[in-house]
Order: C-alpha cells, then sequence, then structure tokens
C-alpha cells in the first residue's frame, strides 16, 4: 500500500459509488424524460447497473474483510468474486433493456429532438463517472481490490456512455433525428463489454488466477536474498481477493538441520512479506541437496 490513508479511501469509496450512482440515476432518468433523451434514458439505466454493482462492492468488501476461521482457514477473499460475477449479470440485463427500447424507436420512427437541457446533465454525468473512476482505481490499485476495480472499470463505461449520449444529443441539433436513438444503441453495447469483462474477470478469479510473472519473478528474487536458500524449485500462486497465497518450493544443503530448516522457512516468509504488498499466507515446502553433487556435474 502506497500510503497509509489508501485503507481509508477505499472504505469510503464504495460507500460513495453507491449514494452517487442512486443520484445519478433518478436524476439523469427524470431529466431524460422530461427531455425527450432516449439516449440519457438508457444512460440512467447504466447508472442503475453501476449503483447495483457499488452494492455488490460493499458487501463483498464487508465480508471479505472478516477473520479466518476453521470454516474458511483461507478467508473470505473469493466473494469479491462472486460479486463481480452477480454485478455482471445485472448489467447484461441492463444492456439487453437499452437495446430493444432503441431499436423499437427507430423501428417505430419516433426520433425526438431532445431539449437543451440534456446536454448539460449529460456534460454532469461525464464529470461525476470520471471522479468515481479516478477514485476506485486509485483505492482499488493500492488494495489489490478486484472488486473495486471491476467498479472503477465500470465508472469509466459509465463515462463513455456518457460520451456516447453527447455525440448522440448533438448530431440530433445538427439535424440527424435518429442520432440519440444510435447513442442509446452504442451505450448498449458499452454496457454489455462491460459486463462481459467484469463475468470473466470474476470467473478466473474463482479458478485460482496466479501473480503476474513480474511479481512472480520478484518472489524468486526475494527467496535467492535469503540465507540458507540454495535454489528456488518452484513458486504457484493463487489471488485470494485482495491477498495472494504462495506455494514455494526451495532447495537447502542436506547438512541443514530439520530447526535450521525451519529457521530458513521463516525469515523466507518474512522477507517476502516486508518486501511485496498483498502476500498473506505463504507454505514453504524444503528439499535437501548436496552441493558437491552440483560441481561433479558441473566439472563434468
Amino acid at each position: 500500500m502506497k500510503y497509509a490513508e489508501c485503507e481509508r479511501c477505499g472504505k469510503l469509496s464504495p460507500r460513495w459509488s453507491v449514494v452517487g450512482n442512486l443520484s445519478m440515476c433518478v436524476f439523469k432518468f427524470v431529466v431524460g424524460m422530461l427531455t425527450g433523451s432516449k439516449g440519457l434514458i438508457a444512460d440512467s439505466l447504466h447508472s442503475v447497473a453501476d449503483a447495483i454493482s457499488s452494492i455488490f462492492v460493499l458487501i463483498a468488501l464487508t465480508v471479505s474483510d472478516k477473520p479466518k476461521d476453521k470454516h474458511r482457514p483461507f478467508g473470505y477473499g473469493k466473494v469479491e468474486y462472486i460479486s463481480t460475477i452477480f454485478a455482471s449479470l445485472f448489467i447484461f440485463v441492463c444492456a439487453v433493456t437499452v437495446l430493444i427500447d432503441a431499436l423499437e424507436s427507430i423501428k417505430s420512427g419516433v426520433n425526438r429532438v431532445p431539449d437543451n437541457g440534456a446536454i448539460f446533465a449529460t456534460l454532469l454525468s461525464l464529470a461525476f463517472s470520471w471522479l468515481m473512476y479516478s477514485s476506485n482505481t486509485c483505492a482499488g490499485t493500492q488494495l489489490n481490490s478486484p472488486a473495486m476495480l471491476a467498479d472503477a472499470a465500470e465508472s469509466k463505461a459509465d463515462s463513455l456512455t456518457s460520451v456516447a449520449v453527447l455525440v448522440g444529443l448533438i448530431g440530433t441539433k445538427l439535424g440527424f433525428a435518429s442520432a440519440d436513438n444510435v447513442s442509446a444503441i452504442v451505450v448498449a453495447a458499452f454496457i454489455f463489454h462491460i459486463g462481459t469483462e467484469m463475468f470473466l474477470s470474476g470467473v478466473h478469479g474463482l479458478i485460482d488466477v496466479s501473480m503476474d510473472s513480474a511479481s512472480l519473478e520478484q518472489v524468486r528474487r526475494i527467496c535467492l536474498g535469503v540465507k540458507g536458500v540454495e535454489g528456488v524449485k518452484g513458486i504457484k500462486s493463487r489471488q485470494m481477493g485482495q491477498k495472494n497465497h504462495l506455494n514455494i518450493d526451495i532447495e537447502i544443503l542436506q547438512s541443514v538441520t530439520v530447526f535450521e530448516a525451519h529457521e530458513i522457512a521463516n525469515r523466507l516468509k518474512t522477507a517476502v512479506k516486508n518486501n511485496l504488498e498483498g502476500v498473506d499466507e505463504i507454505f514453504v515446502r524444503t528439499i535437501p541437496i548436496q552441493k558437491l553433487s552440483f560441481f561433479k556435474k558441473a566439472n563434468n
């Protein structure tokens, strides 16, 4: 974690996202109805998806923060992935709803030119969405929270859909009567895309996704720097929400006693946790080797 304030920000950001997205949902829907903007109404449904996603994130972060117990020895971190999958399903429903409504409007030939208030509302929505994206991205990155990063991605998608709505509104003012309905279809496409990404992210987390290769290489270097470690045979990792669990196989001299091997393993665990963020449990397996045999092989 880069700053001590990140933990406090991480707790506040999901709450602000829920309140803000619900407020923007009502605001955009009301303005969309009053101004006759299909794109803005579609964007309000997207905000519903944002709010639902934020609620799931808030619940997931509360549950995943529970301490380990005898029934859940690895903790509750994977709840974040489950919440991401559930949120993506709601987003898919919103995408289909928006798409059907826009296509029916184009088919019926009903193309109302929205009032100017819709443009102002869309600009305000764009600014809010980008603010939420920046806040959740910062907190999610520092806390290594998959659920919070998924919420940030949703906020980014919301800002992109606001841009699409804005383009559609400007298009209607320039004489392209169906531009607002077309922007609603673009919004639906954005919603579906971000929903797909969130769903896949949740699925990958549930099937024990590994740490990135750069982090694994850093773990290997840290291990080799620990006194008594002759080599690193293998490293396996799996992400459990905001934390990572590691299984490390190290080589030690055959002459090392059981007590000394235990001490080496403890030094290794301390070194990794002190030098790498987001590591929780570390399981170390020691493999005894005869160092002289390696020299003989090298000479041969």
